[in-house]
């Protein structure tokens, strides 16, 4: 007998980093190395260690042979299932109604770009405690800041505005904050149901989900939904205030003019409502309402505890923040897998290596060489007399003799001829910088690549 899956993971990876463009160039934004391994990894091995046995990852199609590459070298055990979309304007919503015949049970949405130690099992078990629509998961803001390598530009932080029923963590609000100037107008009917709301402004939307197997179906009706963040939460979170309409449901309700009603989707089973109406359970006081004030539609959100790491790696300085504190967090990052800072095939001549560095496969370290706290990516070799410091190297850079490299970030197949003495800088892929050049605080690159993005 086959027993139907309670959850089924989906990590969206199918976006263009346009938020960092400068590294992004020419390169899969869900590989970017993170520490030894590509972001991707991150979530993936999430989920896991939390017992998923398969995932559906969402890529565009001129991407899969490299990332399924990149992958297949990582050893998981979990089953990926690449599903690739063509368009890369297409909004996280479009992707999540490109595979809904892939979908047959409730769903873990997780973005590839989600780097964290929460136990996920706490989203998981408040979705299920309350039957729930969906859930989000909120983070912490991290406290500690770094300049960002490249023009000193002031970096202003995505913040949201959060409204969360204090009593019960009902999630009634979501909205950027950069939509309204001054004040926020709440609707007499949610102030009037829920009594006590605190509004968050320092709260991270983790962009990671669960959602009601309904909501995809509903999701494919509602073809003007684009994204999930800016405009599928934020739905679902305002039909919380309304009751379905006098339907019959055991017609078929979706081939009547009535189709797009969301109640048509979220309606409940008469054994969820009996159980309800039979138990003591309530989730607020003060008042004789019923539980849930009878709503069918119910948002959650899970804030992790103040001591949780988690990062969205989707901006300049979550990347370089994140490469700088991998070692210190990677233990719980990875659930107490060893971390291989040396890769076995790398060819490390110098002796001045220091146990911040993490250095890929097959990169080649002359001799009289120096490096502190720095990844180097995959096939990158590095002359005499040059020294790395609190730098990010990707993949097939190289980097000539006597070579100053400090608090920057070198994209995939760079080359800084000898002499060069870089500082706080952005080196594109593919650029090349000429020899005895000087450089601090600029991004380098070639204009019509940024032109481009």
């Amino acid at each position: 007998m086959a027993f139907k899956q309670e959850f089924q993971a989906v990590i969206l990876a199918a976006g263009k980093g346009s938020r960092m463009h400068e590294i992004t160039a020419g390169k899969p934004k869900c590989l970017l190395p993170i520490g030894n391994k590509p972001l991707v990894w991150y979530p993936i091995h999430k989920l896991q260690h939390i017992g998923f046995t398969d995932v559906i990852l969402i890529i565009f199609e001129n991407q899969k042979v490299e990332i399924q590459n990149a992958l297949d070298k990582l050893g998981l055990l979990i089953k990926i299932e690449y599903v690739t979309v063509k368009n890369e304007d297409q909004g996280t919503a479009d992707s999540l109604r490109s595979i809904h015949d892939k979908i047959h049970s409730d769903v873990l949405i997780l973005s590839c770009d989600f780097v964290s130690d929460v136990n996920l099992g706490g989203i998981l078990n408040l979705f299920r405690m309350h039957n729930a629509s969906l859930c989000a998961l909120l983070l912490n803001t991290p406290t500690n800041q770094v300049a960002v390598p490249g023009p000193k530009i002031k970096y202003k932080p995505e913040r949201d505005l959060i409204g969360l029923d204090a009593q019960t963590n009902r999630l009634v609000f979501l909205a950027s904050a950069s939509d309204f100037e001054s004040s926020v107008s709440l609707p007499k009917a949610l102030i009037r149901k829920h009594t006590s709301i605190t509004m968050h402004s320092n709260l991270i939307d983790s962009h990671v989900y669960v959602l009601k197997h309904w909501i995809i179906q509903y999701l494919q009706q509602e073809s003007s939904i684009s994204t999930i963040k800016g405009e599928l939460l934020p739905h679902i979170i305002k039909k919380q205030l309304l009751k379905p309409t006098k339907v019959d449901y055991n017609v078929s309700t979706l081939n009547t003019s009535d189709k797009n009603d969301i109640f048509a989707f979220a309606k409940e089973s008469d054994l969820d409502l009996r159980i309800r109406n039979a138990s003591g359970f309530n989730d607020h006081y003060g008042d004789l309402k019923s539980s849930y004030h009878d709503d069918i539609i119910r948002c959650f959100a899970y804030i992790a505890e103040p001591e949780v790491f988690g990062i969205r790696v989707n901006n300049l300085p979550a990347y370089y923040n994140i490469n700088l504190q991998i070692i210190d967090k990677w233990k719980k990052l990875s659930n107490e897998k060893e971390l291989v800072r040396i890769d076995s095939s790398a060819d490390i001549q110098s002796s001045q290596v220091d146990d911040k560095c993490i250095v890929w496969d097959s990169c080649k370290l002359s001799e009289k060489t120096s490096f502190k706290n720095s990844v180097l990516g995959s096939t990158c070799e590095v002359q005499k007399f040059s020294r790395i410091f609190n730098s990010v190297v990707m993949n097939n850079v190289t980097i000539e003799e006597k070579v100053a490299l400090e608090n920057c970030i070198v994209c995939n197949g760079a080359v800084i001829k000898s002499g060069s003495t870089i500082k706080n800088c952005i080196i594109g892929s593919q650029h090349l910088v000429p020899e005895e050049s000087v450089h601090t605080n600029e991004i380098l690159t070639v204009a019509d690549r940024l032109m481009e993005l």
